[in-house]
């Protein structure tokens, strides 16, 4: 009789328990808010008042590489980080003006300019169909040019902007604000391509896409 009592007694334990548990799992599940994400939806999903916001991009470039095959190696190397990746020749430079004298198209007229010029101890190189009389650093010392001509060579003078053309390459990077590369990068950079540097640059124009093997 006292088994039987007993075995009651851990029968009516085991469903209050079981009670207890079906009670507790259905009020949590009542308390718990839906934290479900909304739905993704496409651009052109998006009702008239909405704006896709996007997150801002920033840009940069290791230069200078001596041939687009460094080039390629430096942009295989960086392609585990995940960010855009191009290379493309390094565009000119601008660097002071080129100080140049248009020559006439008839040639006893070109002779006579010639004449003058050597007169003036000025034998200068002819490219384009002009005379380039030098490359000036500055206003300053084109002006300083002008004085030495009389007034008739004076008004013919015409300054360019002087370029130089580089012959070594870049690789041109670009990635989400708040991308950061690791200090190991710049440092196997620097040992691997000497005078290589990584420099940050506004985003804008799109660099020479990197060929297809």
């Amino acid at each position: 009789m006292l088994r039987w009592l007993v075995l009651l007694v851990l029968l009516g334990n085991a469903l209050l328990f079981l009670w207890y548990a079906q009670e507790y799992r259905f009020a949590d599940t009542v308390r718990q808010p839906d934290i479900r994400p909304a739905a993704l939806r496409l651009p052109n999903e998006l009702d008239a008042s909405e704006q896709l916001v996007l997150r801002p991009r920033e840009c940069g470039y290791f230069q200078p590489l001596e041939s687009d095959y460094e080039a390629e190696r430096l942009l295989i190397q960086l392609e585990g980080y995940g960010v855009d990746l191009a290379y493309e020749k390094i565009p000119p430079v601008a660097q002071g003006w080129k100080v140049e004298l248009p020559l006439p198209a008839d040639a006893d007229r070109r002779v006579a300019l010639l004449d003058q010029l050597a007169s003036l101890g000025w034998v200068p190189e002819s490219r384009d169909g002009a005379l380039v009389m030098g490359v000036y650093p500055d206003d300053a010392a084109v002006d300083k040019l002008r004085k030495q001509f009389p007034d008739d060579l004076q008004s013919k003078l015409r300054k360019k902007v002087n370029t130089i053309q580089s012959d070594a390459f870049r690789v041109t990077v670009s990635y989400l604000q708040g991308f950061e590369f690791d200090q190991e990068l710049i440092e196997m950079v620097a040992t691997q391509w000497p005078g290589a540097q990584f420099e940050k640059k506004p985003c804008e124009g799109v660099a020479t896409l990197k060929p297809d093997q």
